[in-house]
């Protein structure tokens, strides 16, 4: 800093007060540092100042550290939140996937929210499925979810069992009224357009066990149901039946 030199010490007056001032050049860390030794007690508020800048400064720089901490976390947690409300739909039907269904169903169990289980096939897939092909039987698993979202009330918990097996809990719904419901799907899933523009004509097989009679958890719910199933697939399918007492 004068005359070149790394390192050095000269006095000065600072508000009229004699002080020592050192310097020095670091090359760990480029640049000149400057250290003031105060003589006299008279000039300590001049450290008082700079400390109290110092302290600001520092503050501020905390603040935007934690700031910027913060803001990472809440992204972080937004993107699991929304990770896991991806990993729990089926991609192709846009409904619960099986995992997800199940958890859901269970939850209103342990609630004791009474209500209805329905297992469902989709008649025939696989014929329908090698007759107009993969993209076509795609579709009609979309149709059949779609269907579901339009016929039941917005609180049912619906998901996909898995291939072409669809789950349902229809909560807080007495017999009859669920049957109305079937019915109505019955009627809106019979009609699909493909997109070669040729109609088909789908149906699909139902069975369901009422919770807590018929079950008091799912595994249970789910094999009354299967077997009120299996009875509706021995007697000509396109129907729905409860579970018998």
């Amino acid at each position: 800093m004068r005359s070149g030199k790394k390192e050095g010490r000269f006095s000065a007056k600072i508000r009229g007060e004699e002080s020592t001032i050192s310097y020095r050049n670091i090359s760990s860390m480029p640049g000149w540092y400057v250290v003031v030794e105060l003589a006299n007690k008279n000039i300590s508020d001049i450290t008082q100042h700079f400390s109290v800048w110092v302290g600001v400064y520092g503050s501020i720089l905390i603040g935007f550290t934690l700031l910027y901490m913060l803001t990472i976390l809440f992204l972080e947690k937004k993107d699991k939140q929304h990770y896991i409300g991806l990993s729990a739909i089926d991609p192709l039907t846009g409904i619960l996937n099986r995992r997800a269904f199940q958890n859901a169903v269970e939850e209103e169990l342990h609630k004791k929210v009474p209500g209805v289980f329905i297992f469902i096939d989709v008649d025939n897939f696989k014929t329908y499925n090698d007759t107009y092909g993969h993209d076509n039987g795609d579709l009609c698993l979309h149709h059949f979810a779609r269907m579901m979202k339009q016929c039941f009330p917005e609180d049912s918990i619906l998901g996909r069992y898995g291939g072409d097996e669809f789950v349902m809990y229809l909560k807080k719904l007495n017999i009859e009224t669920v049957q109305t419901y079937m019915k109505d799907f019955q009627k809106k899933i019979s009609h699909l357009t493909l997109s070669t523009g040729e109609q088909v004509i789908l149906s699909a097989s139902a069975g369901g066990a009422a919770f807590p009679e018929q079950g008091e958890d799912f595994i249970f719910l789910c094999r009354s149901a299967d077997a009120a199933l299996y009875v509706v697939k021995q007697n000509g399918k396109a129907d729905f039946k409860m579970k018998e007492m």
